[in-house]
């Protein structure tokens, strides 16, 4: 074999070693390509996630900041709705103490006018005895002057102490979470006697109808505070200026428990209303002295003696509000 040929079969199987060395390196260069790339991948993975991650945390620390502020606002609306509910029980006893002082002031004023008009006629009567003037028709007229003035001072003195006890009594209750067997018939009608005040300035007659033996063991305080608010609320809102009208409490006794029905024949509630009546700081007095927690309140105290109340009304045709309430040691756990 000559030179020449030799050297051409040795570039020859370098031409192939080079072009199966180019093959293996284009195969080598893929791999690199694929797994840079797929590190590439890899890596912008895990940099999502890891921002992804960050992400989250600092949506979790604001959420449960704002569930901290949330539970505080709501904490701080509770406790000024509880302030604003004793408020509210101050000063419907205060409006009590105010209607009953000027109530009682008036039969008082009337007592001592009378005794005031007595005693001159005794002072009279003295002087002509003490002249020797006096006659029989001057003791007489005296005589007769002394009964209707005693049974004026009587009638109005009685009056103001039925006032008064019935003022103290409620007013006591009010202001007390005892619980007590009472006398219901009597109990309400001094709940209603307290109420004479508000209910003299109206047209508005209120009745009630309960069995005279019926004794229920009951938070008497929180029963007052129910029938108090039930009726400035129809005072309120159920009649107009002057409009007659008329407010009747029954009471039926059941196994365990009693329904009180309160009803007054007034102007009803609107259908769009009556869903929102019991919701704190809903009126539709708002600016004319509305708190908007009157019933909010009944509410409240019915469900704190383990009872419920239901609410019927037609616009035109009054209100019905159905209260069942259990005994003492009857009630729903």
């Amino acid at each position: 074999m000559s030179e020449d040929t030799h050297d051409a079969e040795q570039i020859a199987a370098l031409e192939h070693r080079i072009t199966r060395l180019e093959k293996v390196n284009r195969a080598l260069m893929d791999r690199v390509e694929r797994s840079t790339s797929s590190f590439g991948d890899s890596y912008s993975l895990f940099t999502h996630n890891l921002t992804l991650q960050r992400h989250v945390e600092e949506q979790t620390r604001e959420l449960q900041e704002s569930n901290q502020q949330l539970h505080k606002a709501l904490s701080d609306l509770q406790s000024a709705t509880d302030q604003m509910i004793q408020n509210e029980k101050l000063a419907a006893l205060g409006s009590l103490v105010a209607g009953i002082a000027h109530e009682v002031n008036t039969p008082l004023g009337i007592g001592v006018t009378a005794a005031s008009h007595l005693e001159e006629s005794a002072a009279t009567l003295a002087n002509t005895f003490a002249a020797g003037t006096m006659k029989k028709s001057d003791l007489t007229n005296f005589l007769a002057t002394c009964q209707e003035t005693v049974r004026i001072i009587l009638s109005n003195l009685t009056r103001a102490a039925n006032l008064i006890q019935s003022f103290k009594k409620i007013a006591v209750d009010q202001s007390s979470e005892d619980w007590q067997v009472i006398a219901l018939e009597s109990y309400l009608k001094d709940i209603i006697v307290s109420l004479t005040p508000k209910l003299r300035k109206t047209r508005i007659q209120a009745c009630i109808h309960c069995p005279e033996t019926l004794h229920f063991n009951t938070m008497p305080g929180a029963l007052s505070q129910i029938i108090t608010n039930l009726v400035s609320n129809s005072v309120a809102h159920a009649f107009e200026k002057d409009e007659e009208g008329t407010i009747t409490i029954t009471v039926k006794p059941k196994k365990q428990g009693i329904t009180l029905i309160y009803e007054d024949d007034g102007k009803g509630i609107s259908r769009e209303n009556l869903p929102r009546i019991f919701d704190p700081f809903f009126t539709t007095r708002r600016g004319q002295g509305g708190s908007g927690l009157g019933l909010h309140l009944v509410y409240n105290i019915i469900r704190n003696l383990g009872g419920a109340i239901n609410v019927n009304s037609v616009p035109g045709e009054g209100a019905t509000f159905t209260i069942n309430l259990p005994e003492r040691g009857t009630e729903s756990p």
